[in-house]
């Protein structure tokens, strides 16, 4: 009963506090956190001791969190017993118990290797009253059922049940068939999960084996790409897909009520570490963790900042999108030899740009009151903007006929299936497109290679072709670069 009426203390200020009348005065709210939250890190953490300016603090990664892990935490908990106690819940899939008081989470591990991650009960707290704030789409007194699907449960989200909200864990491991008979039953108005996960529920709609019509789906856990974006609206009917961008080191960005994603700068500090004019990496500080505390963390994703304000007015940073992983840019050689590395975004247009062709071809159609505005001008001049630009929708309201409509829809046979690729760069060099593509298609996939290699100045690797698989279980990514 304590906790839920700390979350519902946390829900009140995040949804109703005064907000931030413009950056000026966001950065001078953000400092003063800072220095008291740096003040507490210096006199109790061992390594940072006497460190009360940000820049005195080294930057880390995860490594290093891993490395000084003992240190590090506030909590007296090892490194040894807390990877042992959630190695052990993983096991026996129950993740309700915590050791001495404290939450203990496996990250997934797409980095290379896992990393623990260490929660009091008042960051617990903390945490859940953010996201309710976030994204309920009413009061935290109506009645909702939430459906969530993860590799693993967490005390973490069962913080925010109670009586009239009610959390539902799916475990992403169980058969697709047990799912949609919970699914069925439970009838969530609040549906989230990782897009390779949503796109199979989307799927399964559409073709009729599932009834459910949640009126928020919230994407997690792994990149949200653009196509699968318009996809989700499309087969849920809904005008925004939300997003959260959350990982071991804090819940880091979550889209708006217009869908734009937005760095949750009133709990976390970014630094911005530039790779070109608007990609950058973010280096972590979070305001208020202390069990372990989280200071200047390096991630290894690429962040895209939007170039343009968005419309909402927040003045937290406004970003277009979460491309991947730094570690998979693809390298090419170019003609002495040298490295040229290539953005993902630019990987994926190989394909994408096949894709719109095809659709151009066939015709303008999709499902009844809903349009699409293909990108524009040839293959050449595309590959100047940005991804995704250019291809804006025109949505299907959930409300009165057109909700209607869009249900009706879900039997009938969509004009285009959902195209299914991925892109891996291989250990030696070489290309491997897995897509279930014709010969023609195949012969444009190529083109496209050929028109960036000559853009960007690189030899052009071997290119093959195989069909579309992924492994159950992983995390889906569209380009990935296979580790050395």
């Amino acid at each position: 009963m304590a906790d839920r009426l700390k979350v519902l203390l946390y829900y009140l200020y995040y949804k109703y506090r005064r907000p931030f009348t413009d950056r000026k005065a966001l950065e001078k709210w953000q400092e003063k956190k800072l220095k008291k939250h740096l003040d507490y890190v210096a006199a109790h953490v061992g390594l940072y001791s006497g460190k009360r300016q940000l820049q005195d603090y080294p930057i880390m990664d995860k490594a290093f969190l891993m490395e000084h892990f003992d240190t590090l935490n506030t909590v007296g908990i090892r490194r040894a017993e807390a990877e042992a106690f959630a190695l052990r819940a993983e096991r026996e899939r129950d993740f309700a118990p915590k050791l001495r008081g404290v939450t203990v989470g496996l990250s997934s591990g797409t980095s290379g290797r896992r990393g623990i991650f260490l929660v009091s009960d008042g960051e617990k707290n903390r945490w859940a009253g953010y996201i309710l704030a976030r994204f309920l789409p009413g009061s935290i007194l109506d009645s909702l059922d939430i459906a969530f699907f993860m590799r693993a449960d967490s005390n973490l989200y069962q913080a925010v049940s109670s009586r009239n909200i009610r959390f539902h864990f799916f475990d992403i491991y169980r058969d697709m068939e047990e799912h949609k008979e919970r699914l069925e039953r439970t009838k969530p108005a609040i549906l989230a999960g990782q897009p390779s996960l949503l796109l199979m529920l989307a799927r399964e709609r559409e073709q009729g084996n599932l009834h459910i019509s949640p009126g928020t789906v919230i994407s997690i856990a792994e990149v949200l790409e653009r196509e699968d974006e318009l996809y989700l609206k499309k087969a849920f009917c809904l005008e925004v897909i939300h997003q959260v961008y959350q990982c071991t080191e804090g819940c880091l960005a979550s889209t708006c009520a217009r869908g734009t994603l937005h760095l949750n700068e009133d709990i976390v500090r970014i630094e911005r570490e530039y790779l070109d004019r608007n990609r950058f990496v973010p280096i972590v500080t979070d305001f208020q963790r202390k069990a372990q505390p989280i200071i200047r963390y390096r991630l290894n994703d690429i962040l895209v900042e939007k170039e343009s304000p968005c419309g909402c007015g927040s003045p937290f940073l406004a970003l277009e999108k979460i491309e991947g992983r730094e570690d998979d840019i693809f390298v090419f050689l170019d003609e002495k030899g040298q490295k040229k590395t290539v953005f993902p975004d630019f990987i994926r247009r190989c394909v994408l740009f096949v894709e719109e062709e095809r659709d151009e071809d066939a015709g303008e159609k999709g499902i009844e009151g809903f349009t699409e505005k293909r990108i524009e001008g040839s293959a050449g001049k595309r590959s100047e903007g940005a991804a995704g630009k250019g291809n804006e929708v025109a949505a299907v309201k959930r409300d009165g006929d057109s909700a209607e409509k869009c249900d009706r829809n879900h039997g009938r046979k969509q004009d285009r299936n959902h195209a299914e690729y991925r892109i891996v760069q291989k250990r030696d060099g070489s290309i491997t497109v897995y897509a279930d593509f014709g010969a023609e298609e195949k012969a444009q996939v190529l083109a496209e290679f050929r028109k960036l290699a000559q853009d960007r100045n690189f030899v052009l690797p071997e290119i093959g072709f195989a069909p579309y698989y992924r492994e159950t279980g992983k995390k889906l990514k569209r380009v990935e670069r296979e580790r050395s």
